[in-house]
């Protein structure tokens, strides 16, 4: 295995880890699974667009 490295606010983090935790995964294997969706599509495996994914704003979204 082979480390990925991203950096992101603080605030982001702490959301990330705190919805892994309540999905019953941690935030590696969240990582890995949408490595693996990302391969297995060839491009984000979700809707994206200037309202950001489900319709949320994510540029300056705390």
């Amino acid at each position: 295995m082979t480390p990925v490295v991203a950096k992101v606010l603080p605030s982001e983090k702490e959301r990330f880890f705190e919805a892994t935790e309540q999905i019953g995964t941690t935030p590696s294997n969240a990582i890995r699974m949408f490595i693996a969706a990302f391969n297995k599509a060839g491009t984000f495996p979700f809707e994206i667009g200037v309202n950001g994914v489900l319709g949320r704003t994510v540029i300056g979204d705390e």
